[in-house]
């Protein structure tokens, strides 16, 4: 669902000079509560939000506490972890509330509709250490499960890493315990890509306590497929960021480019980019949101456009930001206004309701399955629940576009894109697909823009592309051929 190749953060429009040449606004998005998410015989009709305490239609029994509330979502700061797994289409909701192998407090809770299914075990597993022995979650393309605890000094106590296999695993696997960064804080923010050896984690630094380093954040990288991690810690030269700037919210956009955001009060409304090689990072870029109130970060690619969703984290009560809104952006182009690359801002949390302060701006947002041009959007501010939303974007009609796969150059690997789905002829096809004229087919004529488009490019540096310039000459010698030739190939899902 992300950009896994590596700087792919360059080959977004940045510069002026390439937005005055070839970006253009964002196009707008649907953006509706998640129909049959978060259904409750007390309120069957409303969707897109599970509440504190609410008892959702399908929830496992033996869930709720002796007053009949659901007893894994409350609104005591208990709840901050919350991931997507796209193994099995499920959310993993973590949960501190008492000991872990006698609450089962690791829940499994159906995407769709938000109902606990069950939980993932701990099977007398010894989780210890930390100011809260666990308080973040990640799962990686595979489906393993990651479990960081937070500590508020790793002098003191280390910093850990949990693993299970999958949801069905017994018991986690201690695979991390160790200080990235000595004397810092970590475990508030918690991120994970790839699978097998290729899984890459993340995790920020607070501000508090102050020690060398801490405007940074600590990458952990494995060789045996999981079973172990050794910890990286990224420094960031100058004072271009600020302490704890990685803090609240930070995602990877790719394997080596990492987003963050701290305190609104130091850092303003700034995402801070940044590129990673070895321990050393480089501020690329800030995307501007709507207001510091906004923390929670996680990005996804959909259709071929970068998307960042970020949800608010307020200990208002009253206020907009009170309802923990979530927000869209098109990261293709940030050089204009915020409302440009907005596409998109909801709060399933009713209006004109006291909510629950999130005094810490804890918890997560997360994209879940993307389908085409629509993605799920999850989003958990602490003590408010967790709403649900499905994201449908416009189609692209600024004009015609052969750049399938997102990467802001028409080359030939977006030619082998269209080669792969020649043949679509039922309106159904996506940019992604090869539709270049947007008219829901992949055809000769979507051939003839990517001929007219070859060799464009936005990106103020290019990755390596197939193939090389070269043998363009080659390839479009012998597209008519090919075209007329081609057979038609299973539609990519």
């Amino acid at each position: 669902m992300r950009f896994h190749v590596s700087h792919m953060f360059k080959a977004i429009c940045w510069s002026a000079l390439f937005v005055a040449t070839s970006c253009q606004s964002a196009p707008a998005a649907t953006f509706n509560p998640l129909v049959g998410f978060g259904l409750s015989a007390v309120d069957p009709t409303t969707d897109g939000e599970r509440y504190p305490g609410e008892v959702v239609i399908g929830d496992l029994t033996g869930t709720t506490d002796g007053e009949g509330n659901y007893k894994y979502l409350g609104i005591n700061n208990l709840e901050r972890g919350l991931a997507y797994n796209p193994v099995t289409g499920n959310l993993l909701l973590l949960s501190r509330l008492g000991d872990p192998n006698v609450e089962k407090s690791l829940r499994i809770l159906d995407g769709m509709t938000g109902a606990d299914k069950g939980f993932v075990d701990f099977n007398s597993t010894i989780v210890n250490g930390g100011t809260f022995t666990r308080n973040m979650i990640g799962v990686a393309d595979d489906g393993a499960i990651y479990m960081a605890n937070l500590t508020t000094n790793t002098d003191s106590s280390p910093f850990k890493i949990y693993r299970w296999d999958s949801e069905t695993d017994a018991e986690p696997s201690l695979v991390y315990s160790g200080a990235p960064l000595a004397g810092a804080r970590m475990g508030d923010t918690f991120d994970v890509i790839g699978s097998g050896s290729d899984t890459r984690i993340v995790a920020g630094y607070g501000n508090n306590p102050s020690v060398a380093g801490n405007n940074g954040f600590a990458i952990f990288d494995t060789l045996d497929g999981g079973l172990s991690f050794s910890a990286t810690h990224v420094s960031i030269p100058g004072s271009e960021t600020n302490a704890g700037d990685f803090r609240l919210g930070i995602t990877f956009m790719d394997d080596d480019t990492v987003l963050g955001r701290g305190d609104g009060a130091v850092s303003g409304d700034a995402t801070r980019v940044v590129d990673v090689s070895g321990g050393t990072g480089t501020l690329a870029g800030n995307i501007m949101t709507d207001g510091t109130t906004l923390r929670l970060l996680d990005f996804a690619v959909v259709d071929g456009r970068p998307l960042l969703a970020v949800q608010e984290a307020s200990a208002d009560t009253t206020s907009a930001a009170a309802r923990a809104r979530v927000f869209i952006y098109d990261l293709t182009d940030t050089s204009g206004e915020v409302g440009d690359y907005k596409i998109a801002e909801r709060s399933a949390l009713p209006e004109g309701v006291i909510q629950t302060a999130n005094i810490n701006a804890t918890g997560q947002v997360k994209f879940g399955a993307i389908n085409g041009r629509t993605a799920i959007v999850y989003g958990m501010s602490t003590n408010n629940g967790i709403q649900a939303f499905e994201l449908t974007l416009d189609p692209l009609t600024a004009g015609d576009d052969a750049d399938f796969n997102g990467d802001l150059i028409v080359d030939g690997s977006d030619f082998l894109t269209w080669q792969e789905n020649f043949g679509i002829d039922d309106g159904s096809a996506l940019l992604a697909d090869g539709d270049a004229n947007g008219d829901g087919n992949v055809d000769a004529a979507d051939l003839s823009v990517w001929q007219t488009q070859y060799g464009q490019s936005t990106a103020p540096v290019q990755a390596a592309v197939v193939p090389e310039p070269a043998g363009a000459v080659l390839i479009l010698s012998g597209l008519a051929l090919m075209a007329a030739h081609l057979r038609v190939r299973p539609r990519r899902v």
